[in-house]
């Protein structure tokens, strides 16, 4: 078998590392492929992409820069690869690939010997938030497949809600345990905190900027600030001139070094799943959380270093009463241990590929 898992960019992003562990940690005897929609060449994404050829895992790279564009000529170069391998699962991750894969569908009658099954994972609990119109040509597309997968029961009910159609299943995002390497710029004599990943409005990093302002003359903590974004020139012109700030572009293989740092801060406004938090538990860090949907899910339920408001004053709060030593350990193997039980890589790679033969061997039918 055959699969192409399509994905927005071989980049940072949790949909995209969802896509890399079922191809990466899969002990059957699948055939994966990544295809990319928006082409990507940071030392980031270099990185993943030599990753990946040691893992024998075939990749296949956009020609095209610009967002726009290579979504919507994502179906003049596609067809290679398509006609190419022939697969029999085309595996999409969030909104862009799914808007390129309806594209490339409505155009490939010219290909019509090759008839793939669709598998749709949904990451976000909202949805098409810039293209709004789209949805209504899109979705009920992926509906009519019956491909729909949630990766939480919050991204289920939320899709539900949304577009009045039942998801019929959901696969957990599961998270690999990995071998942890020391952060050397720590000051292992302070409160090291942690904010990671896409610099963007949903992940609360305008939150973020107004918690750290207010500790900016404490010489107890320290705050680092490890990714890229569209926000990034507002973290950068509120505090990078702060003394207690660090701020660093992505870094590949960051899961590595995350059980260096006290505590993980993600005041996000809504996730699909995050995966952050569970491989910070994974590595016994604690995380400092919003109660949003797609992220309370990641932790236990009377989790204690969670605000339920998202505010400022919250998190300050938090903040001002962390402890470095005892308490953070025994908090650290409180989440290790909920996350072993229910985010196993196993389980998620099992249960995609289980998916995937059903699909072949006749559900899922057009």
């Amino acid at each position: 078998m055959t699969v192409f898992q399509i994905i927005s960019s071989i980049d940072i992003g949790g949909a995209e590392q969802v896509a890399f562990n079922i191809a990466k940690y899969s002990s059957s005897e699948i055939d994966y492929h990544i295809v990319e929609v928006v082409r990507s060449n940071s030392e980031f994404s270099k990185k993943i992409k030599d990753d990946l050829k040691l893992k024998g895992i075939k990749f296949h790279i956009s020609p095209f820069k610009n967002n726009k564009l290579a979504l919507i000529l994502f179906w003049s170069w596609f067809w290679i690869p398509f006609l190419k391998y022939k697969p029999q699962i085309l595996h999409s991750h969030t909104e862009v690939p799914d808007l390129s894969l309806w594209i490339f569908r409505k155009l490939s009658w010219l290909f019509f010997w090759v008839s793939p099954k669709y598998v749709r994972t949904i990451h976000n609990t909202q949805l098409w938030n810039k293209w709004k119109w789209v949805a209504r040509f899109v979705e009920p597309f992926y509906q009519r497949n019956k491909c729909n997968v949630a990766i939480s029961d919050t991204t289920k009910k939320c899709y539900e809600k949304s577009f009045g159609s039942i998801v019929p299943k959901i696969i957990h995002n599961g998270i690999p345990q990995v071998s942890q390497k020391k952060f050397d710029e720590l000051d292992t004599n302070k409160i090291n905190i942690l904010f990671a990943g896409r610099f963007e409005y949903q992940k609360g990093p305008d939150i973020m900027i107004e918690v750290i302002k207010n500790f900016a003359e404490n010489p107890q903590y320290m705050f680092y600030i490890i990714g890229a974004g569209s926000e990034e020139p507002l973290i950068k012109s509120k505090l990078g001139d702060q003394s207690n700030v660090v701020i660093k572009d992505k870094i590949f293989g960051l899961n590595e070094y995350l059980g260096s740092f006290d505590y993980i801060f993600m005041p996000s406004r809504f996730e699909g799943l995050a995966l952050l938090p569970i491989e910070a538990s994974l590595a016994h860090t604690p995380s400092i959380i919003s109660e949003c949907p797609g992220l309370k899910e990641t932790l236990p339920e009377k989790w204690p270093l969670k605000s339920k408001t998202n505010s400022v004053d919250d998190y300050i709060d938090i903040i001002k009463n962390l402890q470095k030593d005892a308490w953070n350990k025994d908090l650290g193997e409180l989440a290790y241990k909920y996350v072993k039980k229910f985010f196993s890589i196993e389980k998620m790679v099992m249960e995609y590929e289980n998916l995937y033969n059903e699909y072949i061997h006749g559900r899922n039918k057009q």
